[in-house]
């Protein structure tokens, strides 16, 4: 596992966060190319934005690709965004799922017990 660091963001953050996911997804809605999406939302925090973005990818593949059943490079061409970037932004997804699934049961299973022990 890499590196990734979680940031706890404030609620106005976790407002502008909601906000913009919604602007995204309306502008996907109507047509827009998944870059076009993101550039009409409103984040002035090049960290924050840059977070929203990455995230917004991942929603979408979780919903249109494990949901949906959609190719990741069918999705790729209906976002308008490189197979190499969904592809990258699924195994980023991937991981982040598998860090959480972790932490879950570590949390759950304090005696430390692993496995099929």
């Amino acid at each position: 596992m890499t590196g990734i660091n979680y940031k706890n963001y404030s609620p106005e953050e976790d407002r502008i966060y909601e906000t913009a996911i919604s602007r995204i997804r309306e502008g996907l809605k109507g047509g827009l190319s998944f870059s076009e999406a993101c550039s009409i939302m409103d984040v002035n925090d090049p960290e924050l934005r840059r977070f929203i973005e990455d995230d917004a990818l991942k929603i979408m593949i979780a919903e249109l690709h494990y949901g949906k059943g959609t190719p990741l490079k069918d999705l790729s061409k209906m976002l308008r965004v490189s197979y190499k970037a969904v592809h990258e932004a699924n195994l980023e997804m991937l991981e982040d799922v598998g860090i959480t699934a972790a932490e879950i049961y570590k949390k759950n299973n304090f005696d430390g017990a692993a496995g099929n022990a």
